[in-house]
């Protein structure tokens, strides 16, 4: 068995911006009487997104696509992939590796401390950017974009709790009253949200949602900073919660990925009894 190729390749240096959809694709060849079920590959990178939101060293499994095989005597081709979104900037490593399952030995595309390299900048205009997208959360709570934030009074919002730290609303430009709070948070999720701001956050949602019927929760896409923030409002009011179901009820409804230290931080905030 080996590794004909891959994407991208190893080394190579590479560059996105957050949001976009990192791919990784791997082609193996193995013996025909290999069963492809047997075969395991993985992307191997300190990469973020939402399944990463500390940032290690982690192992992206990846799928089988294809399986290749002649008439002849020629091995069967595998080719494997998988594909996430990128929620954090700054310059990350990759590699590639495979085994037998059977086996506790791993093959690995390049030698040691031979990494691909991907720089991700800060996020371009994108789907969570053109036009406001918001989705209802809990109760009054939505969970949204800028856009929506900016014609809150329009979409008939009471309150609007903004988490992006360089992006302002001007609520006097607005047909009605609504209720307005800035909590600026830095963006990508290698940035941890310090707990007095979550804090302060959930606190400022539990009593807007006494007198309000619609709360806006803001970043600018409205999927890391506000998606963890909501996480924690679930979280938070939900004491029956984990913290992975309460990820999980919001991610059902939205895509969201945490922040970095999210978890530590609401089960510290908000610890369960045992």
């Amino acid at each position: 068995m080996y590794i004909i190729w891959t994407f991208p390749d190893v080394p190579s240096w590479n560059t996105m911006f957050m949001l976009e959809a990192m791919t990784f694709k791997v082609a193996v060849s193995v013996e025909k009487t290999v069963d492809p079920s047997d075969i395991v590959v993985d992307a191997w990178t300190n990469i973020y997104h939402k399944d990463n939101p500390e940032g290690e060293w982690h192992a992206i499994p990846l799928s089988l696509i294809t399986s290749k095989t002649s008439d002849d005597d020629e091995p069967t081709i595998l080719t494997f992939g998988n594909a996430v979104m990128l929620t954090s900037d700054g310059t990350y490593a990759f590699t590639f590796r495979v085994k037998v399952k059977s086996s506790a030995d791993w093959l690995w595309k390049g030698d040691f401390e031979e990494n691909g390299i991907i720089t991700v900048h800060p996020p371009t205009d994108d789907r969570w950017t053109k036009g406001p997208s918001y989705t209802e959360i809990l109760g009054p709570v939505y969970l949204g974009n800028f856009m929506a934030a900016s014609v809150a009074d329009e979409l008939g919002f009471d309150a609007v709790l903004n988490v992006a730290d360089s992006l302002d609303l001007i609520t006097s430009k607005f047909s009605k009253a609504v209720d307005y709070k800035k909590i600026p948070m830095r963006d990508g999720a290698v940035n941890p949200i310090p707990p007095e701001m979550i804090q302060e956050a959930v606190e400022w949602l539990k009593e807007r949602s006494k007198t309000c019927s619609k709360i806006l929760v803001n970043c600018r896409a409205g999927i890391g900073r506000a998606g963890s923030v909501a996480v924690a409002y679930v979280y938070a009011e939900d004491t029956s919660f984990s913290y992975e179901d309460a990820y999980n009820f919001v991610f059902k409804k939205r895509f969201v990925y945490p922040h970095k230290g999210l978890r530590d931080t609401l089960n510290n905030l908000y610890p369960r009894k045992e």
